[in-house]
């Protein structure tokens, strides 16, 4: 009978269950595990978040650095209607946002024939790409002024506010050259051989991922070829 009480109050001893202070480290411990999980998730969360915006900026930018890069290399003096045996400058008008020139894009066409391509910035911060055809068919070419753009798309969204000028241009020597009175004239505009391109995108509207630049130099190869006037 004495090993039966025996076996009995051991028994009631182990239904006893945990005490408080076993209870509360549990609960200290699940709590800073849980704080550590949810850190690390954060975290990741976070790593995957900027890689992905960093990489639609870097996919924006390299596309619309490609598209500025195509259209100035093919930018072409020309020959225009009341300009005398004088080429026209490759450049309508240069400015560090805002850029018009002459090109030959469509080279591989029977009758060739330039366009006017303005690379501009709008208001909702998108970088414009605007065409016009000509409204001759043959040299001397003429572009009507207020003439319906022919050809209008985006090149690349998210230019962030402040960024640095988009484009920089440069002489035959690489130096940059600068507008004596804020805005270059046509004598001016002849000088430019070649165009320095700083693009900036934030895909990211939160700014949780810095934004991406491309840079690049474009030299205009085409600077007097022969072809774009007739024999003076």
């Amino acid at each position: 009978m004495t090993a039966g009480l025996r076996r009995l109050r051991r028994e009631r001893r182990d239904d006893r269950g945990i005490t408080l202070a076993e209870l509360l480290v549990t609960m200290t411990l699940l709590a800073i595990m849980s704080a550590i999980i949810v850190s690390f998730m954060s975290t990741i969360s976070r790593s995957f978040t900027e890689d992905t915006a960093a990489t639609d900026s870097t996919n924006v930018a390299a596309s619309g650095m490609n598209e500025l890069t195509r259209v100035i290399r093919s930018g072409t003096e020309l020959r225009l209607t009341g300009g005398g045996t004088v080429n026209a400058p490759v450049f309508v008008n240069a400015t560090g946002n805002d850029a018009t020139l002459y090109a030959y894009i469509d080279t591989n066409s029977a009758t060739p024939a330039p366009v006017k391509v303005r690379f501009s910035i709008d208001s909702q911060r998108r970088l414009v790409e605007t065409r016009w055809n000509a409204t001759t068919t043959t040299t001397p070419w003429e572009f009507v002024a207020v003439a319906t753009p022919s050809y209008s798309r985006i090149v690349a969204r998210s230019i962030p506010v402040g960024s640095v000028p988009m484009f920089t241009y440069l002489d035959v020597l690489g130096h940059v050259l600068t507008p004596a009175s804020g805005t270059f004239t046509t004598t001016e505009l002849k000088t430019i051989a070649a165009v320095q391109i700083e693009l900036t995108v934030q895909a990211d509207g939160t700014d949780r991922a810095n934004p991406v630049t491309i840079r690049n130099a474009v030299s205009l190869p085409n600077l007097g070829i022969s072809r774009v006037g007739p024999p003076t």
